[in-house]
């Protein structure tokens, strides 16, 4: 399934197809730039599936614009149209911060990133997908990707839970301990006085979680 693109843009290639959204690399203006396009589901009533991927659609818009006042680097949106669905931006050139996994750089990588997610939560943003296929390096700076589950929160539960994302991404390497430690003083230094509370929050999740495991582990043998 192709998406519909943006008049001027011509697809080089798909990046990335899911069950919401398609994302295109193209040309556009002689740049190179990406597509975001939710995808309509025919199972849902029409009226409510353009409700439903419009306003999606312009909440993850705004949520990357407010990011990037708030000091994280994000896409720069060059057009939104809520009515077909698409987000088209800029192109952020790159490796992911996955690809990084196991270099010497990784460590302080997860630092910065650890501060970055700071600033975040601090301006009331919850990315909702905070996985290190979703931070691009590039150029030396550490770009967020992909808001499309993003949300505005100031809740405790969401923003730990946001962290508890990152943490078990980590889980698998044999660092992983140290590497959660480098995140949380990252984040201590920027995300401001609900910092505490947010770790409180996290630790509980993280034992929930281990508990969950335990339990699935028991019941299938």
């Amino acid at each position: 399934m192709s998406s519909l693109l943006p008049q001027g843009c011509t697809r080089i290639k798909t990046l990335y197809q899911g069950a919401e959204a398609i994302v295109d690399l193209c040309e556009w203006l002689g740049r190179e730039v990406v597509v975001k396009t939710r995808i309509a589901k025919s199972y849902r009533v029409r009226e409510l599936d353009d409700l439903i991927r419009r306003s999606r659609t312009i909440r993850e818009a705004s949520l990357l614009s407010s990011a990037k006042k708030a000091g994280v680097e994000t896409p720069f949106i060059y057009h939104v149209n809520p009515v077909e669905g698409w987000i088209l931006m800029s192109y952020v050139k790159g490796e992911s911060l996955r690809s990084m996994q196991g270099s010497s750089m990784f460590p302080s990588l997860v630092n910065r990133l650890g501060s970055i997610v700071g600033k975040l939560h601090a301006a009331g943003i919850v990315h909702g997908d905070l996985t290190p296929a979703n931070v691009i390096i590039s150029g030396g700076r550490l770009v967020l990707i992909d808001f499309g589950l993003g949300e505005y929160s100031n809740e405790v539960e969401k923003k730990a839970e946001d962290i508890y994302m990152l943490v078990s991404s980590l889980a698998p390497l044999p660092d992983h301990e140290v590497l959660a430690k480098m995140f949380l003083e990252g984040y201590r230094s920027s995300a401001g006085e609900s910092a505490g509370r947010v770790e409180e929050r996290l630790r509980e999740i993280s034992v929930r979680g281990r508990y969950v495991e335990k339990e699935l582990r028991r019941r299938t043998g």
